[in-house]
Formats: C-alpha cells, sequence, structure tokens
C-alpha cells in the first residue's frame, strides 16, 4: 500500500453529509472525492497555540488527547465541499492517532 499512495497528496475532506475525513487523494470529479487510507475524524481538537478548525488541523494535525478518530479505510465521499492539503506534521499526526473503538 505505500508505494501506491507515496505521490498522492494527503488531504482532509469536509463533505455536506459524511462530515470530514483525512486521507490520500486518488481522484476528484466534480464533487466526488476518492480517498485511500482515510480517516473519518469524528471528533478532533488541534493542539495548544495551534490555528482553530480544520485549517489548523490541516496545519499542526491533531492534538494528543481527546479526539475520535475512525481507522483507515478506502472511501468515494460524494458532496465534498472543501478539500484542503495538509502538511507533513498533520499528516503524520492524523496517520499515527490511534483509532477510536467502542468500550461500552
Amino acid at each position: 500500500m505505500t508505494e501506491f499512495i507515496k505521490g498522492l497528496p494527503y488531504v482532509i475532506v469536509r463533505c455536506r453529509d459524511a462530515g470530514v475525513h483525512a486521507g490520500y487523494l486518488l481522484s476528484v470529479k466534480k464533487r466526488s472525492v476518492e480517498l485511500v487510507h482515510a480517516r473519518r475524524l469524528w471528533y478532533f481538537r488541534v493542539p495548544m497555540g495551534s490555528p482553530s478548525f480544520l485549517s489548523g488541523v490541516a496545519l499542526d494535525g491533531l492534538d494528543a488527547e481527546g479526539c475520535k478518530i475512525g481507522a483507515p479505510i478506502n472511501v468515494t465521499l460524494t458532496e465534498s465541499c472543501e478539500i484542503i492539503k495538509c502538511t507533513e506534521k498533520a499528516k503524520k499526526s492524523i496517520t499515527g492517532y490511534e483509532s477510536h473503538v467502542r468500550t461500552k
């Protein structure tokens, strides 16, 4: 998988109905976006001192605690509203974050 994603940009995609996902951008066709090794950012916080909102996540990644991030999947998202390219720092933070698991 790593050879396949090597040249693909890592992005955050905000969708009208599907929420927010981060992953390697495989294709964009109108408002449809295909991501590989994508993670749903169900609940996220930026590190203290970082810009707020998704812009801050794309720049500095996730706070070390308090986020709910899904396991990596391949997904086609329809009705995308925004695609934001991530910094290398943000990519490492998001890809390295532990997946949220149900405990109750």
